[in-house]
């Protein structure tokens, strides 16, 4: 049901769980306030923790959820099974007829313009509740990366948690589910779907061969700003301890650099004890930080010497151009969505994993005053060229949703 021409769209916007509040989780909820300029937008989630639903009820967003938060099953038998699809699928499908909040989540659909559907644990199941009707965008950040790669099945240290055949046949199923979903929801004549870089436009391509559009990530650079004058002997990197976001590689490169490795992002305690014992023994002090308001880490941010990843494939990340808005130094793996952000040389240094003579000689430039001047002036112009900040990215996703009501 089309809404008044005078006013403005209605949109649902879906996110199957905000439990990990990661980078994804952050974006999203960061960029609501631009997008209430375009659009009237309600949320819904399977799971909404009670910051996620203070920054809601802040912008005056209603959201929809669960009387009961669903979080995923973990497990070799739930993997076999894809029993976190199908119960996804349940939730959704239950929420049809009741909320937390008393409302049906079918009366909520028979009045929106359009859905707005971010990718993650959970997400995509609800594309099968939207009528065929109804225009619905698909917001994939990145293909699953547990179903359709291993470096999600591996040990810190890289080594397999099991037969990795093993547990790609476990997969199958729910693989076999996941791109069938995808491609339903694509061969719908009003829908879209849009990578968050160039490199997953590539990797939508190779594992679903699908075409995409691209709709960018964005920094609010005002959360950013603010004096970075303020250097300290330390490094940040943000993810959860893991194989995939490099923790272990980000250890061995600082070994004898003196500098402090602040981790941001926990880990299971197994892990965390892990890369204590190994920063222990490559003479690193390790500060493993508790879940950070985003005050204390952009304070952390801009007091620090740079911003590092060695992070695997990286979708995109908001590291870099959060880095470049807080004047701090990115310093990044020259892989993944990283070749997108980051000018090597020019807005910050895009670095050979392994090379970490490379890596000191960078950790030392990141000292020089008017480097990190340099870099981080440059950073902001690319981040307003790219057309990376939240305005931009509401307009562009309002010119996406406009198209598809057509």
């Amino acid at each position: 049901m089309d809404g008044d021409s005078d006013s403005k769209p209605r949109l649902l916007v879906v996110k199957g769980t905000f439990e990990q509040f990661g980078g994804a989780e952050r974006d999203l909820l960061n960029n609501l306030e631009a997008w209430q300029e375009q659009f009237e937008i309600t949320c819904a989630s399977l799971h909404l923790p009670t910051e996620v639903r203070e920054q809601l009820e802040a912008l005056d967003v209603l959201f929809l959820t669960p009387a009961i938060p669903w979080s995923k099953p973990v497990g070799r038998w739930s993997e076999f099974r894809a029993r976190a699809s199908r119960q996804a699928s349940n939730r959704w499908w239950n929420m049809l007829e009741l909320t937390e909040q008393g409302l049906r989540l079918q009366d909520v659909l028979a009045t929106s313009d359009a859905v707005h559907l971010t990718s993650g644990v959970g997400s995509l199941e609800f594309s099968q509740l939207v009528p065929k009707d109804l225009p619905i965008h698909y917001h994939c950040l990145e293909p699953h990366r547990g179903l359709h790669e291993d470096v999600l099945h591996r040990n810190l240290d890289g080594g397999p948690k099991q037969n990795l055949a093993l547990t790609k046949f476990l997969l199958g199923k729910q693989r076999r589910r996941d791109t069938s979903m995808t491609h339903d929801l694509a061969d719908r004549k009003n829908a879209a779907i849009s990578g968050n870089s160039p490199w997953i436009q590539e990797r939508i391509q190779s594992v679903y061969g699908e075409k995409s559009g691209l709709l960018w990530p964005s920094v609010n650079l005002d959360v950013w700003a603010g004096d970075s004058s303020s250097i300290e002997d330390y490094v940040v990197a943000i993810g959860t301890a893991s194989y995939v976001k490099g923790t272990m590689d980000t250890i061995d490169m600082l070994a004898g650099t003196g500098l402090t490795y602040h981790h941001v992002g926990g880990g299971s305690e197994e892990d965390i004890a892990t890369i204590q014992a190994h920063a222990a023994s490559k003479g690193v002090e390790l500060v493993v930080e508790p879940r950070l308001s985003q005050e204390a880490l952009v304070s952390l941010v801009k007091r620090a010497r740079a911003v590092v990843s060695l992070a695997r494939g990286e979708p995109f990340g908001l590291t870099p151009i959060e880095a470049q808005a807080a004047g701090t130094p990115a310093l990044m793996v020259n892989e993944g969505g990283y070749r997108h952000t980051i000018e090597d040389g020019v807005t910050g240094r895009l670095l050979p994993r392994g090379d970490w003579s490379v890596w000191h000689a960078a950790l030392e430039d990141a000292r020089d005053t008017d480097t990190r001047g340099a870099w981080s002036e440059a950073g902001r112009k690319n981040i307003a060229k790219m057309g990376l900040r939240p305005e931009e990215q509401a307009a562009t996703l309002a010119s996406i949703i406009d198209k598809l009501r057509e």
